[in-house]
């Protein structure tokens, strides 16, 4: 492969990611004192699900092993990976202690932001069975990896959907959190 073929963006890549999107719909309820009614948001655009695309020629360069003074300055030493833990840790504990003193309606948007990408560990039943899907997802996709390689019949096809399939819990949870976090959002601009 010519440096100007890899310069092409085409169907020369290892994974591509079509760009289709899908309109949201939101519905809420405004309600006065003496009737409610329903109201239809239009939401942002969300990506839709999906499609991976592999190709059938990849480039590869080979590249000496770094040594460990390297390896040292590139990757996270244990230190700073226990360091990373106990600065979630206290994030997640400080989190708890607002979410769970301040009534909805009270929380700033600076909070709910601060949330964001924690939330799962807010419960430790949440994050347990968070962690249980993940590792049935991992699981499910590499048996059915390992069912292929035995059968030495590769079907890329059948290992999407395996993945899909597993992964849809993932998929729907970012989603409502998403709309979840969009429409909080919106409410405290009103």
């Amino acid at each position: 492969m010519t440096p100007e073929s890899t310069m092409n963006c085409g169907n020369d890549l290892l994974v591509d990611f079509p760009t289709s999107r899908r309109q949201g719909q939101i519905f809420t309820v405004e309600s006065t004192p003496s009737t409610s009614t329903s109201k239809e948001q239009s939401t942002p655009p969300f990506p839709s699900f999906k499609k991976v695309r592999f190709s059938e020629v990849a480039d590869m360069t080979h590249v000496d092993f770094p040594s460990s003074s390297e390896l040292h300055q590139r990757w996270y030493t244990a230190d700073d990976k226990t360091r990373f833990k106990r600065i979630l840790a206290r994030d997640v504990r400080r989190m708890i202690s607002i979410v769970s003193s301040t009534p909805g309606e009270c929380l700033s948007t600076e909070v709910l932001e601060a949330c964001v990408g924690i939330e799962i560990f807010l419960s430790r039943d949440l994050a347990q069975r968070t962690r249980e899907k993940r590792a049935r997802h991992m699981i499910g996709v590499l048996n059915e990896s390992g069912r292929q390689g035995r059968s030495e019949r590769i079907d890329d096809e059948r290992l999407s959907r395996v993945s899909e399939k597993t992964s849809r819990w993932a998929r729907d949870r970012a989603f409502e959190l998403a709309v979840g976090y969009w429409e909080l959002f919106q409410e405290m601009k009103e």
